[in-house]
């Protein structure tokens, strides 16, 4: 399936509308970028795929209710070679890294930022904390994508030109939101957005529309062209990056193309030949590109050579007869093939799944006891888990008739699991999923609608299973996945669609009330009990079933041109996100041209 997916649902209405041109092959000599035959010097550009489906429309950072669309905002990871934030956040391990700031700490309920005085924005005025205030206000104002930080949020207020202080809503304090912001909001010139408020007025909908296409922005690159087949940046050979020593230099490529293709297999073709240097599209069996003598590395070497960012669960509506029984959802989750779902479903994309509502990676695993949740946890062998899935449903008294299906109290389990057709890694784990109810007297019957469809099932709680992700990475991670997945402070009443989060409405007291504690806790061994119960509580009532391990980003590489780029255990401890996003951006300055 296409990337699409992921990027947001304002984004793909727009790729939808958008007309999408496959994008000439690049020579030695040079790419055509548009505008009379000019020609970029293959050895000054880093061509990319897989982030745009179509024609690139607006650089600007205030859009309604999705993301701007060109090698800008994403509400995943901040892009970071136009505009920039705060900090950068690593996924590696988890931390927030000094960027646009220095230093930012806690006294209370209240988080004190301290600017580097060193930034500037593209027309030369130096960043002050008037425009990050300015910056967070806009989000409050014009209903952005991001406006939604501000219900965390009391104010946000400058002390002196350099210095300011985001106070937390006493009433819905969350330490963890606040901290994403510092990642997550990009930080724009009062000076420049002053001028477009007056020029198109202060109704939102004009805000999100100015397509802002020659930006002021304190990043190291800036648009240079774009059309329907490409977009190009520029450096800017003035950044203030350059003389800062958190670079201390100019990135490597002069200029960054996003080349647009019809499909993946014109993409795939377009990497294999080199004219692609880091692709971030999904490439079946990866290693057979470099088996057949292409220079292309992942960044992991051997399975399962992406760096997991991801859960995507099997959602149960606990409201239904049936799925109402924690048995019978732990009976489910023990049951999946969860080897076979792994390389059939993922081609060997994943590590092998172990239950709990953590990502296997270190700053996510130092946050649980993880042998204490072992005796919640079921073997890793399929056979045992089976027979013990088929004794779970025994002793919780549903009886397998005549059919093979088990019934209990006039209620048969026989349940439809469902994704969007044409996700075929989806498609084909919930074929797993159908079998797997075969093997313990359940009858599960796949379903592929349209993905509106598909939507409207999920808000309106008119669905039995469902897959679906919740919260990828960040510096709320794993806290924003824990609290869509099982937290049901928010939810609405039912017969009121849900588009918040815990599709399957599950409703636990404890659950909710660890929740509010771990967003405002800081002492790491509180932290680690706290977050330790709250996997056990998941673990005994499995109200959503982890069912793989997915990359934030398929960070695959041709070292043809470039070399240089980030691996894992290599030193750097930059995270294989695409050296455009967050942390990952320090990546770009490693960059080598062949």
């Amino acid at each position: 399936m296409k990337l699409t997916r992921f990027l947001g649902s304002a984004v793909l209405m727009m790729v939808l509308a958008a007309g999408v041109v496959f994008a000439a092959a690049e020579t030695d000599q040079g790419a055509a970028a548009g505008g009379g035959g000019a020609t970029l010097p293959r050895n000054e550009t880093f061509y990319l795929n897989g982030i745009l489906w179509g024609a690139v429309t607006q650089f600007n950072p205030y859009i309604i209710g999705g993301v701007s669309f060109g090698l800008t905002p994403n509400e995943s990871a901040a892009r970071q070679v136009i505009y920039e934030t705060l900090f950068l956040y690593n996924l590696l391990d988890g931390k927030l890294y000094p960027h646009l700031a220095d230093t930012y700490t806690w006294n209370g309920q209240n988080l004190t930022v301290t600017l580097d005085r060193n930034v500037k924005f593209s027309d030369g005025t130096p960043m002050t904390s008037a425009d990050v205030v300015n910056s967070y206000t806009l989000h409050k104002n014009y209903q952005t994508a991001y406006s939604g930080y501000w219900s965390y949020i009391d104010s946000v207020t400058a002390t002196d030109a350099y210095t300011v202080v985001i106070r937390g809503n006493p009433r819905n304090f969350n330490r963890l939101h606040i901290e994403t912001t510092l990642a997550a909001l990009y930080i724009t010139p009062k000076h420049e957005w002053d001028r477009i408020v007056r020029e198109v007025g202060t109704d939102p909908m004009a805000i999100s529309r100015y397509a802002n296409l020659n930006p002021i922005a304190t990043g190291p690159y800036k648009p240079l062209l774009w059309d329907e087949s490409k977009c190009v940046l520029q450096r800017v050979d003035t950044y203030w990056g350059k003389d800062s020593p958190k670079f201390g230099k100019l990135p490597p490529p002069k200029y960054i193309v996003h080349n647009v293709f019809k499909d993946n297999a014109s993409g795939d073709a377009a990497f294999r030949a080199g004219e692609v240097d880091m692709s971030q599209q999904y490439i079946s069996q990866v290693w057979r590109m470099w088996e057949t003598g292409a220079r292309v590395e992942t960044y992991i070497p051997q399975a399962p050579y992406y760096f997991p960012g991801t859960i995507p669960f099997l959602v149960f509506n606990t409201k239904k007869p049936g799925l109402n029984d924690p048995a019978v959802r732990r009976a489910i989750a023990m049951a999946v093939d969860y080897d076979t779902v792994g390389q059939n479903a993922m081609s060997g994309y994943t590590a092998k799944l172990v239950p709990s509502l953590m990502l296997p990676v270190p700053a996510e695993q130092s946050l649980v006891d993880v042998n204490a949740l072992k005796p919640y946890q079921w073997s890793g062998n399929l056979a045992e888990a089976r027979q013990a899935a088929n004794k779970l449903l025994d002793d919780a008294g549903w009886v397998k008739g005549s059919d093979g299906i088990r019934a209990k109290g006039g209620v048969k389990l026989s349940f439809q699991a469902e994704c969007p057709t044409g996700w075929s890694d989806w498609n084909a784990t919930l074929e797993v999923v159908a079998q797997a109810g075969k093997e313990i007297g359940i009858d599960i019957k796949t379903y592929f609608p349209m993905q509106t469809i598909w939507q409207s099932d999920k808000d309106n709680g008119t669905f039995d299973m469902v897959m679906h992700s919740y919260g990828g990475p960040g510096p709320a991670s794993p806290w924003n996945r824990a609290y869509q997945a099982i937290g049901s402070s928010e939810l609405p009443a039912e017969g009121i669609p849900n588009t918040i989060q815990n599709w399957g409405r599950w409703e636990n007291a404890e659950a909710n009330d660890i929740l509010a504690k771990i967003a405002a806790e800081t002492n790491p061994a509180t932290l680690k009990q706290l977050w330790t119960r709250l996997n056990i509580l998941y673990l005994q009532n499995m109200p959503c079933a982890g069912l793989m391990y997915r990359p934030l980003r398929f960070h695959t590489v041709n070292t043809s041109r470039w070399t240089g780029f980030p691996k894992i255990n290599d030193g750097s401890n930059i995270p294989p996100t695409l050296c455009i996003d967050g942390y990952g951006i320090k990546g770009l300055y490693n960059l080598k041209a062949r």
